[in-house]
């Protein structure tokens, strides 16, 4: 592996998040279900394609990626947190499938093969780079001339109830995070469509589309989402910012699930979201 740029990152995905995400991988992965089919419809798979996945993760979006490129195809799945990676090794082996790679590595520094693959493809594993615009000029030296990008990411809080909810009720109880830098990395980096566009004309992308959906997310009941959202997600970054005690944690998950409980119905748990499919492509 390549020396790691983005070192903060690197941490928080091989420290903390990732193993969070582990634990949780199979909540999350019923959770985003809706996600993953809305890349792999922007993406247009073909099949035999070389394909490029930054942040694979744990595989979920990795395995219909395989799929849908056929076995002439491959999949390259490249990924900052170890833990995440020794997830999808399993899944991958227990399913014998031979058509993917996975490299652990920074999309930011990573040295990776020049004008090689017809697609680069991220299922929200883009909007945690220091500089973003490196990133995606590495990223777009490795597509093929016409090669295209597709990722798919998180619009802003507001449009987004499954964070918002859980962080108000964490800010009333603890008040407001500390500030941050306009669009430092984390999940909702991308959420501002100028920004995005003008990264990825920096970084010498054309035919640059944003489309804008609502989604839903599938969730599994109010208390388990509560216990979620104290977990991962802005609420649980909150928490640990105010070093927030075993009881005033229990009191807002409770009022976590109590909020939560409106997404309820008949259908099942499903909470309201907004994600934007970008598309671009490298010059001929």
């Amino acid at each position: 592996m390549t020396a790691i740029a983005n070192t903060a990152q690197f941490t928080y995905w091989n420290e903390v998040a990732g193993p969070k995400w582990v634990r949780l991988s199979d909540a999350m992965e019923v959770r985003l279900q809706n996600v993953n089919a809305r890349l792999l419809a922007g993406a247009g798979l073909r099949a035999c394609e070389t394909v490029l996945e930054i942040g694979c993760g744990t595989g979920a979006a990795t395995l219909p990626i395989a799929a849908a490129i056929g076995p002439q195809g491959h999949v390259t799945g490249l990924d900052i947190s170890a833990p995440m990676l020794a997830v999808a090794r399993s899944r991958l082996a227990t399913q014998g499938i031979s058509n993917v790679t996975l490299v652990h590595g920074d999309a930011q520094a990573h040295r990776l093969a020049a004008q090689h693959f017809d697609l680069v493809i991220s299922r929200f594993g883009v909007m945690f780079f220091a500089d973003p615009v490196a990133a995606f000029t590495n990223l777009i030296g490795a597509l093929r001339p016409g090669g295209r990008l597709c990722f798919v990411c998180w619009a802003s809080l507001d449009e987004n109830p499954y964070w918002k909810i859980p962080l108000d009720v964490v800010i009333a109880r603890l008040g407001p995070p500390a500030p941050k830098p306009p669009h430092a990395p984390g999940p909702m980096a991308f959420s501002d469509v100028g920004y995005v566009r003008g990264i990825l004309e920096r970084a010498g992308f054309e035919q640059i589309a944003i489309k804008q959906e609502s989604i839903a997310l599938i969730g599994t009941n109010p208390d388990e989402e509560a216990r979620y959202a104290c977990i991962m997600g802005p609420s649980a970054n909150l928490l640990e910012e105010r070093e927030a005690s075993d009881a005033t944690r229990e009191v807002i998950a409770e009022e976590m699930a109590t909020a939560f409980a409106s997404f309820v119905s008949e259908r099942g748990m499903l909470m309201p979201a907004t994600i934007y499919v970008v598309t671009a492509f490298r010059p001929h």
